[in-house]
């Protein structure tokens, strides 16, 4: 009995060696574990958090198809969209209950289990890591090209409250993208977000140097003597997440980052949950 259970873990160990001679990216995901457990279940979807290296390549080949493939029309050796910051997070989970089939996914790193974060490649954090309070990155949210008309960002909101209630956290902040690389484009959606008193610069969070806008104080000047329609050109390019960002409460930091590798611009966002927009939260949520 025992030479047959040394035997099945060989075959089980070779297996596995396989498999990492085969997909070497593996390596890491076999060190994967979830530090907060999230399980909702709806009518036709499970919200959850991913538990073990499956899950979490799942939602690393829907990251690629959409960041890597959708958008910059490109394709990762693998098809995974993998960095070094995904072991140290968690990552949210929409599963279609009858597909078995990863069609959400939203990135969670806490400093409670880290002191690293991905905003800082573009950001200088500022203040933000001296406030008192448990403090949540998000990020690479996407979803499946065949379930975007459906409440989906509903589904991935509602498993991130789960989350941060889990948490208890206080604070959530990330890196929030514009499909535009123009400097123009730019400062109309800086004015724009200014124009409606969804800025704050208290924490001092500002690009770093490799990622700030060349002169951007020349392109706001340039888009400030369009008057109206900077404005409204600004609002037309804003995405609707970030717009929903607003409505539950979150504020800009800062100037725009210029991401050339994603080749878009990044704007840094925070929200503290004491001002929640609780009404707005029950709006976008699903039953």
């Amino acid at each position: 009995m025992e030479l047959n259970q040394q035997h099945q873990q060989g075959q089980l160990d070779l297996r596995i060696i396989g498999d990492l001679i085969a997909r070497p990216y593996k390596i890491g995901l076999y060190r994967f574990a979830p530090k907060v457990r999230i399980f909702i279940e709806k009518e036709e979807y499970v919200i959850k958090t991913a538990e073990n290296d499956f899950e979490l390549e799942q939602a690393l080949r829907l990251r690629h198809d959409v960041f890597i493939y959708e958008i910059l029309g490109k394709k990762k050796l693998f098809g995974i969209d993998i960095d070094r910051y995904d072991m140290l997070c968690d990552h949210l989970l929409v599963i279609d209950k009858k597909t078995e089939q990863v069609v959400g996914t939203y990135r969670f790193n806490s400093d409670r289990y880290s002191d690293r974060f991905y905003s800082e490649i573009e950001f200088d954090l500022g203040t933000l890591m001296r406030k008192q309070g448990v403090k949540l990155e998000i990020g690479r949210a996407c979803i499946h090209k065949d379930y975007r008309r459906s409440n989906m960002m509903g589904l991935l909101w509602e498993g991130l409250y789960a989350y941060l209630e889990a948490l208890g956290a206080r604070y959530i902040f990330g890196c929030s993208s514009i499909q535009t690389i123009d400097a123009m484009d730019a400062a109309r959606v800086h004015l724009a977000i200014r124009s409606e008193n969804h800025a704050d610069d208290s924490l001092g969070i500002h690009p770093v140097k490799k990622y700030a806008i060349r002169n951007f104080t020349d392109f706001l000047r340039t888009a400030g003597m369009e008057g109206e329609d900077a404005l409204r050109r600004g609002r037309a390019i804003l995405p609707r997440l970030i717009r929903d960002y607003f409505q539950f409460g979150a504020v800009i930091c800062g100037e725009p980052a210029l991401d050339m590798a994603f080749r878009c611009v990044d704007v840094f966002t925070i929200l503290d949950m004491s001002f929640m927009n609780n009404s707005y939260k029950e709006e976008r949520f699903t039953k």
